[in-house]
This record gives structure tokens, C-alpha cells and sequence, in this order.
């Protein structure tokens, strides 16, 4: 009796090490919603299904690379976000969400030595944050 339950214990136990990667992985991410990967040089953008952007940017002007995501603020709310009074302030605070104007966006993107047509599509702004990579 106890040879038939350690079997059977085994067995689901390898099924659920078999499937665990794959619900891990989540259905959001499968081949037919691959997020957008856009490589130029140093500089990574990660387009998400849900609309988030990833970017990895390498600032020579900073001392080391840094991760942006980036939030419509058309279609997210966060009121947990900072008004920033200067687009540097946004350097100061690491994991902090910022609300960026559309002009700020592109002065941010400009400051960045990115192309600022970006903040073209996002007529109502947008919210940001930095991750520090490597400081």
C-alpha cells in the first residue's frame, strides 16, 4: 500500500517540476504575444504586452547604466507618483515613480541622447522610474 501512494506521489511530483516553468512563464508571454525587443548599441527597449517599456539606457553623462520603465499615463493610474519640479530630479530617487508632461518626457529622452519623437505617443504623459544598474 505505502509502495502505491510513494508512487503515485512521484509521479505528480514529476508532472508539477515538468509544468511549474511553463505557468511560471505565464500565459502573457507566449509566442503569440512576444514582447517588442528593440536593440541599438548599448541602449535595450522591451515593449510588454500589458504596454510597459523597459529600456536599459548607458548615459555616458552618468556614472553607470540605468533601467527605465515607462507608463502611459493614459491608460495607468498612480497616485503614489512624484510631480517632479526639474527632469534631473528624477536621478536622485531610485524605484520612485515620476509623472512626467509630454515635453518633459522628451527633454528627459533628449537629455538622455534618445530620439524624443517617443513622447509623441503619450499625449497625457507618462510615469517613469529608474533602476540604478551596477552604481
Amino acid at each position: 500500500m505505502s509502495k502505491k501512494i510513494l508512487v503515485i506521489f512521484v509521479a505528480l511530483l514529476a508532472v508539477s517540476v515538468y509544468v511549474a516553468p511553463v505557468m511560471a512563464f505565464g500565459p502573457e508571454n507566449t509566442e503569440e504575444k512576444n514582447p517588442n525587443v528593440v536593440i541599438d548599441g548599448y541602449n535595450t527597449q522591451m515593449w510588454l504586452p500589458s504596454g510597459v517599456m523597459n529600456e536599459w539606457i548607458e548615459n555616458p553623462m552618468a556614472p553607470g547604466p540605468f533601467r527605465v520603465t515607462l507608463k502611459d499615463a493614459a491608460e495607468f493610474q498612480i497616485k503614489t507618483a512624484i510631480v517632479p519640479l526639474s527632469i534631473l530630479e528624477i536621478f536622485a530617487s531610485e524605484n520612485q515613480w515620476f509623472y512626467f508632461s509630454q515635453d518633459d518626457f522628451a527633454a528627459f529622452r533628449v537629455l538622455n541622447g534618445k530620439d524624443p519623437a517617443l513622447a509623441d505617443n503619450y499625449i497625457e504623459g507618462v510615469y517613469i522610474k529608474l533602476i540604478f544598474v551596477g552604481w
